[in-house]
């Protein structure tokens, strides 16, 4: 389950955040309506309380990184489709730097830069990663991960291995590998990923 220890209800409009995540509730309540799941079975698919859904939908909650994650993945849409309506033209869909929303949930700020289906199955985000003791939780998913550093330090953690990147490096691999990202430094990390959407945790 998504830990909500730190969930509280925020009224429509209230603070940054509801304003960069304006009308993100009624695509997902769209959506939802869309491929005909009840709220009920859309939030335990999810991992989240009705309520909580019901509150994200309305708007009256502003929803974490993790609860958007898990939305887009039951719902079988890319991260991207949660914040725009906009359709992509016949050449070229351009996404300019200061209208990029960004999410943060915890450590982890994100910037998605892949809008709607441009490449199908393919995402393509800028994260950045404050210093932790653990990281970011585990995951494997379908297909190909690549990182490109952009500043600061970043460990991809394997289940066998590990590499460290710095600013100007980058990594690729087989998604379907156990990693997990670590900022071991005292700086923040930003980097640039492009690979699959669907993430799953790993079993125990």
């Amino acid at each position: 389950m998504v830990d909500r220890s730190a969930e509280a209800r925020t009224p429509r409009g209230d603070g940054t955040d509801g304003r960069v995540l304006a009308g993100i509730g009624e695509r997902i309540g769209r959506l939802r309506t869309d491929r005909e799941w009840s709220r009920p079975a859309l939030a335990e698919a999810a991992r989240v309380t009705e309520q909580r859904l019901a509150d994200v939908e309305d708007e009256l909650a502003t929803p974490t990184l993790a609860e958007l994650t898990e939305l887009a993945n039951v719902l079988n849409v890319q991260l991207a489709e949660l914040f725009t309506d906009a359709v992509p033209g016949p050449a070229a869909v351009v996404m300019r730097g200061d209208e990029v929303p960004t999410v943060e949930s915890g450590d982890v700020a994100v910037q998605v830069l892949t809008p709607r289906s441009v490449l199908p199955g393919m995402y393509a985000a800028r994260y950045r990663l404050s210093p932790t003791g653990v990281g970011v939780r585990p995951v494997q998913h379908e297909g190909h991960d690549w990182l490109y550093v952009l500043s600061g330090e970043l460990r991809v953690d394997f289940e066998q291995d590990s590499v460290t990147l710095r600013a100007g490096d980058s990594a690729s691999f087989g998604a379907t590998v156990w990693h997990r990202l670590v900022v071991p430094g005292e700086e923040p990390a930003e980097f640039l990923a492009v690979g699959a959407t669907l993430l799953t945790t790993p079993a125990d």
